[in-house]
This record gives structure tokens, sequence and C-alpha cells, in this order.
């Protein structure tokens, strides 16, 4: 067994609870849709998280590449990022419960500073994994812009702007996009 297949069975790990925890929370909420009041925005960082997902468990591969040794210290840089998106995916979706309304606008804005919060912690840790594990420049385009959109998260911490949201949700939403139509990755079978 190779270091990298060593490291990513725990990282896949996460990354696939997080998969399974927010298609569930789509689900569950599907099941009671005349309870659920729909918001638009919630759907767009339901959208957002998945790719976010999808994208991270797609980027490890360069790690295949680019790391034949590991230190523990760069595992838990890794273990950290990942966890992150789990926690905030948490957040993205309310439980579905067995009576009353569910009003989506409500709960996003409910939790909007946590969720924040650790979105901006997971572009923060991005940059150092970037940095720590994929040897990007430390003064790089994949090093200060995950920086430059964590500032963006903060703000989201502190304003209840719903234009603000809205424009984060939507910039975030299209940044993910662009990150996935300019990956040049091409994982190939090696004998």
């Amino acid at each position: 067994m190779s270091p990298f297949e060593f490291i990513t069975v725990f990282v896949s790990l996460i990354v696939g609870f997080t998969l399974a925890h927010i298609l569930r929370a789509v689900s569950d909420l599907y099941e009671i849709r005349e309870r659920v009041q729909t918001y638009w925005l919630n759907s767009l960082w339901v959208a957002t998280v998945i790719m976010w997902s999808i994208f991270t468990w797609w980027g490890l591969w360069m790690l295949s590449i680019e790391l034949t040794e590991w230190t523990y210290a760069q595992y838990w840089i890794l273990v950290i990022n990942v966890s992150s998106i789990y926690f905030f995916t948490t957040l993205v979706l309310p439980k579905a419960t067995d009576k009353g309304e569910i009003n989506l606008e409500k709960h996003y804005y409910s939790v909007h500073k946590a969720f924040f919060s650790v979105v901006a912690f997971s572009l923060f840790s991005s940059a150092i994994v970037n940095y720590s594990l994929f040897g990007q420049p430390l003064i790089g385009p994949m090093t200060i812009m995950p920086c430059i959109v964590g500032c963006a998260a903060i703000v989201g911490v502190f304003t209840n702007s719903k234009s603000y949201h809205k424009g984060i949700g939507i910039f975030m939403f299209i940044m993910f996009i662009a990150f996935q139509l300019t990956d040049v990755t091409v994982i190939k079978y090696v004998q």
C-alpha cells in the first residue's frame, strides 16, 4: 500500500460521509416537501457544497503525484480541512422533523454565523493545504484566492444583509463551477 492510499482511505471516508449526509438531508426534506418552504439561496448552497465535496475528492489525486512521503502534520492539515467541509455541510439543511413547517430561509439565517465561520476556516485551511501539500507558492493564486474568499466568508458571519448573502452565494457557486471547468487533472492507470 502506498502512502497516498493509506492517507486517502480515511480522508475519502470523511468526504464520503459528507456527500452521504447532504444527499440524505435533501432526500429527507423531499419526502416531507409539502411542509418545506424552499429558499433558492439555500438550494444554491446545497449544490455548492456538493460540488465542493466532489471537487475536494477529485483534487486528492494530485497528492498521489505530488507527495511520496507524508508527515503526521501534513496528514492532520488534510484531515482538518476535509472535516471542516463536513461540518459546514451539516449546517446547510435542517433535520427533517415529524411535525411543523420547515422554512429554509429562516434556517439559513439562523445558522449563517456558524456556517460562514466554518466555510472561512475551510478556505483558510485550503490555502495551507495548497501550500504545504500541493507545493503551491506561498504568494500565488491557489493560496491567495482561498484567503480572499475566506475573508468574504468572514463578512458573511457578521452581516445579516440579504443582498450580501445572495451575492456571496452566487459567487461561491460560480467559483466552484469555474474551478471544475478549469481543472486539467487526468487520472491514468499505470501498470
